[in-house]
């Protein structure tokens, strides 16, 4: 994300709290406001800063031509993004300035938390989104183990495919860049292509990203989409 969007989402995010603070309403906190405004404006900024990227990133994904993605899992991050966010405000809000509202108090109930928590981690289950690496080559990682944060691909993946490529997570890769397609020593797909200037490597060690990789790859081999050279069939097919 770039600078001038980073300090848009930093001044929308303390709009709410400072422009509450400095409007002469009355707070429960008394002197204590100004430090929750503060903290109100920060879980503000990092909650918005994480939905902002992620939107951005899915809504390039959406624009690729023949997309064949499971979209479920990623609107239903963006929900629970924004989820979090409005039960904050409200929570907030609610502690500071108003807390004789029937209809706040309602909202601002820590149940609905723990609802959009648990929606949190069903949604988790959906798909493993790849880490990034910046380094000389650009390494993408979908691991057989991995962090909580990072998601797991029980219920689903977030590997498919668009006219031109794959789609992997909020990444993706036109056929035409990719130098080679194989299985490591470690039963990883390992992709190699250039993205732009620099060279990039794909592992995917996860067991049901990696074999919905080798469908999708099977399908552009078949649709003549991509360069059978390019293949370690026999590797692939017995993944």
């Amino acid at each position: 994300m770039n600078k001038k969007t980073s300090n848009i989402v930093l001044i929308i995010s303390a709009i709410i709290p400072f422009g509450l603070q400095f409007s002469g309403l009355e707070s429960e906190l008394g002197n204590g406001s100004v430090i929750y405004s503060i903290m109100w404006a920060i879980v503000n900024y990092l909650f918005m800063m994480t939905a902002v990227d992620f939107i951005s990133k899915y809504k390039g994904i959406l624009k690729l031509e023949d997309l064949n993605i499971r979209k479920k899992t990623y609107n239903l991050n963006i929900f629970v993004y924004i989820g979090f966010l409005i039960f904050v405000n409200i929570y907030f809000f609610q502690q500071m300035y108003v807390r004789d509202n029937k209809v706040i108090n309602f909202l601002a109930n820590p149940l609905f938390l723990i609802g959009l928590f648990l929606l949190f981690i069903y949604n988790l289950q959906n798909g493993k989104f790849p880490n990034r690496e910046d380094k000389d080559t650009i390494i993408y990682n979908i691991p057989s183990k991995s962090s909580f944060r990072d998601g797991k691909d029980r219920l689903g993946t977030v590997v498919g495919s668009y006219g031109k490529g794959l789609v992997i997570g909020n990444h993706h890769f036109p056929y035409e860049d990719m130098k080679s397609i194989s299985k490591s020593k470690n039963n990883e797909i390992v992709i190699k292509g250039k993205e732009g200037s620099k060279n990039y490597i794909v592992n995917i060690g996860s067991l049901n990203s990696a074999n919905q990789a080798i469908i999708e790859i099977n399908k552009a081999l078949n649709e003549g989409k991509i360069d059978e050279n390019k293949i370690n069939l026999k590797k692939i097919k017995n993944f």
